[in-house]
């Protein structure tokens, strides 16, 4: 007759569970604490090893410090609350993967007492339980994903704020002057993302051992008494010291692997940047060498990573996977081998039931402390990538200073640094220096009112752009005084035709948005103007083409002000220098620098340009080697490039006799100032000639 269906409890080896239970408990607390400190010890230990002898010593910070400095600068309430989520759903899994190591003991020994409707009635709970660890599983993944998301989005919105910080310019400065930071943009896009991945990666991952340790820790206690984790402990802190002296130094190897795919990445950048030069060029074969020595590089390195991590994978593979199983199995045997005969004897279905469950236990127990000790290399990972990120940062909100022994030099001296407000541009015994302390211009002293127009000319590489990159403060004001009117009012047309993003009116009103245009009285009608003044109308008509269309798949477009087109591939060079111009008339400031921003425009528009200037009152700096330009300046500044940094101011009326002329004639298009429907004036015009 079948015995009544019951309820199968575990089966236990010791005289008091709950005592046992909780000393492992206190057990495993302990245990994680020499844990921590021996990653710890670890990572200073391989920093170490990695120093050349002789070196300085160089205070190696703690990945705590370095992640306490990344998180708690970007970092809010909304990622706290997706940890505190996350390890909800670690710990409810842990907590459902014991109940599967109980059922699944119960399922075979039922098996093994053929019990069979007993086996129905545990299998349908099990596969009821089954559908609620699912939702868990997949829950821990979808949070794990969220952190990922979460973490790399304050961190890059971070960067992004600092780096595009009003007024400091910093995406320029951390680029071009001083102590760049290397890779800039591979470190914001690459360096950020890789950080998050492995920063939610390592936390799921650690994060779990330790809850999975704790539970089974106790649970092994309480069926095997305290015996079988101590010796597990004993076994994983041995097979890990040997481990650790074999291991390669992840996080070094990490951050330089970064380091060398920034490097290769930059030369794919530099090629796209520069490609039309080389293809005019047949620069094929010297930059294919340049990105194969790159990517070459590159290759050695992960060589040698994985060539390294093979011995120590080899030994850890057996120390701590089939060794282990030796060990197991006899501390699952030693139980029944030392059971006491008082505790009654046991049926086989029972020692199936034990050995079922409590192996399940103890592979997931050792699975736990295997990845409690793994954390030196996922750590070494996480410690590399966050050193990397948290350089980044440091770089992005504090640059480091330059040109500061010159400038204190310049404050116990008669002509300290100084800025000030003012109505006109004036020198004030101005000394201008590269960042890197080269002597370019030494003690100007001039001013430049209102409607004056003044040429600066001089060799390749003597500092004609140094000036106005101090003036606009992207270079240290090292020496004397410069008196400026407000930032606004200097504008700066520069060699590289910069064409930002969106439609054509945005071209025009750069930095403006439409918004800001309609809030401060500007038209659609203004920047109609500022295109014809440009000679880039969509409008004006000559010779049957308009100042500005394209042919688009056969179909001649001539863009509207709304239309958002690939300006950068549709606009050629000149008409990018021509949208430049009617960008600066449209802002109109009081002073304007030109610096070798005409190459590509026709001499008899550059003359009109040059013209506009002068009708809308601006104060005109140049930047060029053209010399017919003279007559269309007042004052010429010239640098001599010698080391002393001389210069000279001169009257161009001086060397107008050197220049003849010819004439030409065009028809130009002069708006009123109502925006009224312009007339078409001739206008004699006479390109200038060098003899």
């Amino acid at each position: 007759m079948p015995r009544p269906m019951q309820p199968t409890p575990q089966v236990v080896m010791v005289r008091h569970p709950q005592r046992s239970g909780a000393l492992g408990l206190a057990a495993g607390l302990v245990f994680l604490s020499f844990v921590s400190k021996f990653s710890e010890r670890v990572q200073m230990y391989k920093a170490k090893t990695l120093k050349v002898k002789g070196a300085k010593h160089q205070p190696v910070e703690g990945l705590a410090d370095l992640m306490k400095s990344i998180l708690g600068s970007t970092c809010s309430f909304r990622e706290l609350l997706t940890v505190s989520k996350l390890s909800l759903m670690l710990l409810l899994r842990t907590v459902g993967s014991v109940w599967v190591s109980k059922h699944w003991g119960s399922i075979v020994n039922s098996v093994v007492s053929q019990d069979f409707k007993r086996l129905a009635k545990l299998v349908s709970e099990f596969a009821g339980a089954t559908v609620l660890l699912s939702l868990l599983n997949a829950l821990l993944k979808y949070y794990i994903s969220a952190l990922r998301l979460q973490v790399r989005e304050k961190i890059t919105l971070w960067c992004h704020d600092k780096y595009m910080r009003a007024q400091d310019m910093i995406f320029y400065k951390a680029n071009k002057v001083g102590k760049k930071i290397e890779n800039c943009d591979h470190q914001i896009t690459s360096d950020v993302e890789r950080f998050s991945e492995v920063f939610a990666e390592v936390f799921s991952q650690s994060l779990k051992p330790i809850v999975d340790f704790l539970v089974y820790s106790v649970e092994l206690s309480r069926v095997q008494g305290l015996t079988t984790p101590l010796t597990l402990y004993s076994w994983f802190a041995f097979a890990s010291c040997v481990s650790a002296v074999t291991l390669p130094p992840f996080g070094e190897l990490a951050a330089t692997e970064q380091k060398l795919e920034g490097n290769f990445r930059g030369k794919h950048s530099e090629l796209i940047t520069n490609c039309e030069q080389i293809a005019f060029l047949g620069g094929e074969r010297p930059e294919k060498d340049v990105l194969n020595s790159s990517f070459a590089e590159l290759m050695s390195h992960c060589r040698r990573t994985i060539n390294a991590s093979f011995n120590s994978e080899v030994l850890r593979q057996y120390l701590n996977k089939y060794f282990c199983t030796v060990i197991g199995l006899i501390l699952i045997a030693r139980p029944l081998r030392n059971r006491a005969p008082e505790m009654g004897e046991l049926r086989n279905d029972q020692i199936a039931q034990y050995f079922t469950s409590t192996w399940r236990n103890m592979e997931a127990m050792a699975t736990a402390i295997q990845d409690l000790f793994e954390l030196t290399n996922r750590i070494g990972r996480l410690s590399g990538f966050a050193t990397r990120v948290r350089e980044l940062m440091l770089g992005l909100q504090v640059r480091p200073p330059v040109l500061s022994e010159e400038i204190e030099a310049a404050k116990q001296g008669e002509n300290p640094p100084i800025f000030q407000k003012g109505e006109h541009l004036q020198f004030e015994h101005v000394s201008v220096y590269r960042p890197d302390g080269t002597l370019l211009v030494k003690d100007l002293n001039f001013t430049v009112e209102r409607g004056q127009r003044v040429l600066v000319t001089g060799g390749n590489g003597c500092g004609k752009s140094s000036l106005f990159r101090v003036i606009r403060k992207l270079w240290p004001l090292v020496e004397g005084t410069i008196t400026m009117p407000p930032d606004k009012e200097i504008y700066f047309l520069t060699q590289v035709n910069f064409v930002p993003y969106g439609s054509l009116r945005d071209l025009v009103i750069y930095p403006q948005s439409h918004t800001e245009m309609l809030a401060s009285g500007r038209t659609d009608e203004d920047v109609r103007v500022c295109l014809r003044w440009a000679h880039v109308s969509p409008t004006v008509i000559h010779d049957g083409r308009a100042q500005l269309e394209f042919n688009d798949q056969g179909n001649v477009v001539r863009p509207g002000l709304n239309d958002v087109r690939d300006w950068q591939k549709d606009l050629s060079p000149g008409q990018k220098q021509r949208l430049a111009f009617a960008r600066l008339f449209y802002h109109r400031p009081s002073f304007v620098v030109l610096d070798e921003c005409t190459n590509g425009i026709s001499p008899d528009v550059e003359h009109d340009l040059y013209d506009r200037c002068t009708r809308l009152n601006l104060a005109v700096f140049s930047i060029s080697h053209k010399i017919e330009l003279k007559l269309f300046h007042e004052r010429e500044l010239h640098y001599h490039g010698d080391l002393k940094g001389s210069w000279t101011m001169r009257e161009c009326s001086q060397t107008r006799d050197k220049i003849t002329r010819a004439s030409s004639t065009v028809k130009l298009p002069e708006p009123d100032k109502a925006g009224k429907k312009e007339s078409r004036i001739t206008y004699e015009r006479h390109v200038w000639f060098a003899e």
